[in-house]
């Protein structure tokens, strides 16, 4: 696990991305990689290229493994951040085919790889998490991929012939490169707690998508898809080989990902996901395998008491980290490593226990992903229960009247649903815990691109999901996964777990099991047990019956409890008093929500968004 950074400018004749330029690009990815650093500068023909490498060792920890990395032909050169998991086979495939190796490690699988397979080939070969760089000198060509899910951030810039790239944001302000505030970016910042897919928080500056790959000559960028899961409901298995095979599957990406030349470690929630984790690498271990949890004082938040009977009847070698409202003080910091405004308020457990994890671990495995795959949340049950009555949505006056003079949950449900069939279905993929359109309106009143931003977003990317027959709880699952999961679960363990110089490893994004999870019918994902049937179902044969059938707690923080107390004089002086100039803001409207959240009204996550942008833009402008 690394982090990479470079450029390529074709036809130009002095030289832009000299040694200097090259160290400040790399300067921001230290604590991605602090086992080591490489350059590579080449000026040949019509074509500048310069790559820089931070590197985590994590797979042959020799020099051998040491980037940026050229090919045995000399012809192409490689920056890798990431862990390619079927490296050994592809190895011997490619031995089988003549090539010769001088190292152990994924990097030069890849660049040979490359080199007899091609770039499309390669990528569907692979199988892991990515984001890398390939310079193919003969061609003057670039390649940037990134991997099926996004586990790794891969950032890109460009202006007429030129191409920068890499890990983090803060890179190209740090080349001198101009980058200008996106206000759309920033309005679905302030709705949805991160920036979007594709967009940034500077207009110049864009992701790759997750599953593309990009291509760059002199003559043109062409983007292209190399991976698709299709969610078509095939599946006839029966329900109990529906679990067969769901097991199966998640112990074989355990398996996977237990590839390594260091101890991997798990990250124990004591929810079903990481539980069944652990269960199976127990199973897979020949030694009792190291656990971490992190808890609060805050009883609600805590749960720590379930990770604890998981551990104890997988005898792991458990340890627990206590999160205090002072640990607070590390969010400051932390919110500038993300590089652009990000406030999912979970950030600050996962670095805190990703720190704590290494003081003695470099990987660890962790249960993301299992909610998107197979339906963990409650909006995807809201999501099934509306298509059933999605017809009847023109009742909807008469069940909120329902609702009024009988208010029971299933009254007042019943409404919901017909009020939400109504409405647009993009609106289908709003989380609803920011700032709505209306609130953003209040917050923002001038700025009417931070307004729309919401629809600019998610009503092109449903368009493309209306063109297909699938179910609507497919459609909305599928689309999560370029929402919900990329924009912020992935980024918030990504970034959190790099800054402490740790590899976070998902079993559940694995190809194969994703493939197959998408497979399966809404009554398939949801029968006999609602949300997360299957994964429910599995957890009977390796968790306690309680653990499994509690309510959903989620990776929360207190912090609504902190705006009241702790935090209240903070944001006073951070934002009330310190007022930013970057956009304008309605500063009364923003006082207004503090005090409303004083005497007991829930803005948590709004001003949380405040708080981490004011840090954000007084330290970039």
């Amino acid at each position: 696990m690394c982090g990479i950074t470079g450029a390529a400018v074709w036809g130009k004749a002095e030289r832009k991305y000299n040694e200097d330029v090259l160290r400040r690009m790399a300067a921001p990815l230290q604590f991605r990689g602090p086992d080591g650093e490489g350059y590579f500068y080449e000026a040949a023909g019509n074509i500048e290229v310069a790559l820089a490498h931070k590197r985590l060792s994590i797979i042959d920890l020799s020099n051998g493994g040491a980037q940026p990395m050229q090919s045995r032909s000399r012809k192409s050169t490689i920056v890798f951040n990431g862990e390619i998991y079927n490296y050994r086979i592809l190895k011997q495939e490619l031995e089988a085919a003549g090539c010769v190796f001088s190292s152990h490690s994924d990097t030069e699988v890849i660049l040979e790889g490359f080199e007899i397979w091609g770039i499309e080939k390669l990528l569907d070969k692979l199988d892991g998490m990515f984001a890398f760089a390939l310079y193919v000198a003969d061609k003057e060509e670039f390649y940037l991929a990134r991997d099926r899910f996004g586990k790794k951030p891969l950032y890109y810039y460009t202006k007429a012939a030129e191409l920068a790239f890499s890990s983090d944001i803060r890179s190209f302000a740090a080349a001198g490169l101009h980058c200008s505030l996106d206000t759309s970016a920033l309005g679905y910042y302030f709705a949805e707690l991160s920036t979007p897919l594709l967009d940034t928080i500077y207009q110049e500056v864009k992701r790759l998508a997750p599953s593309h790959y990009l291509r760059a000559s002199k003559d043109n960028i062409e983007i292209k898809r190399y991976w698709k899961l299709d969610y078509a409901d095939s599946c006839t298995l029966s329900r109990g080989e529906i679990i067969d095979k769901t097991d199966a599957l998640l112990k074989a990406a355990v398996a996977k990902r237990l590839v390594a030349d260091v101890n991997v470690a798990a990250q124990l929630s004591g929810g079903i996901d990481s539980s069944l984790i652990v269960a199976m690498m127990a199973q897979q271990s020949a030694t009792p395998i190291a656990t971490y949890s992190v808890g609060f004082e805050h009883k609600y938040y805590n749960e720590t008491p379930f990770a604890r009977q998981v551990a104890e009847r997988y005898k792991t070698d458990h340890h627990e980290l206590i999160m205090r409202p002072e640990d607070i003080s590390v969010s400051k910091d932390l919110i500038l490593e993300y590089g652009e405004p990000f406030a999912d308020v979970s950030m600050i457990p996962s670095y805190m226990i990703s720190k704590y994890i290494a003081q003695t671990e470099k990987v660890v495995c962790g249960g993301d992903g299992g909610d998107e795959l197979f339906s963990g949340y409650h909006s995807f049950y809201v999501v099934d229960k509306l298509a059933k009555v999605k017809k009847y949505s023109f009742l909807a006056p008469l069940a909120k009247l329902l609702s009024k003079v009988v208010p029971t949950y299933r009254t007042q449900f019943l409404s919901r649903l017909l009020d939400l069939g109504q409405q647009p279905e993009w609106h289908l993929l709003n989380r609803n815990m920011g700032f709505s359109p209306a609130q953003m309106k209040l917050l923002a009143p001038s700025l009417p691109t931070m307004h729309t931003a919401l629809e600019a977003q998610h009503a092109p990317l449903w368009a493309e999901y209306q063109k297909t027959t699938a179910p609507l709880l497919k459609k909305v699952l599928h689309a999560s996964l370029s929402t919900r999961l990329v924009n912020d679960y992935l980024v918030k363990v990504d970034r959190a777990s790099m800054y402490a110089g740790l590899e976070m490893r998902s079993p559940f994004l694995d190809k194969d099991l994703a493939a197959f999870a998408f497979t399966l019918s809404p009554t398939q994902m949801m029968s006999p047990h609602g949300n997360k049937s299957v994964l429910k179902t599995l957890a009977e044969r390796y968790l306690p019956h309680d653990l499994i059938y509690r309510n959903k707690q989620g990776f929360g923080v207190p912090i609504d409890d902190w705006f009241r107390k702790e935090l209240r004089a903070d944001f006073q002086q951070l934002v009330l008093d310190g007022q930013q100039k970057l956009v304008p803001l309605n500063y009364n409207y923003i006082g207004q929500l503090l005090d409303q959240h004083a005497k007991g009204a829930d803005h948590t996550h709004r001003l949380w968004t405040l708080y981490v942008f004011h840090i954000w833009a007084n330290a970039n402008h």
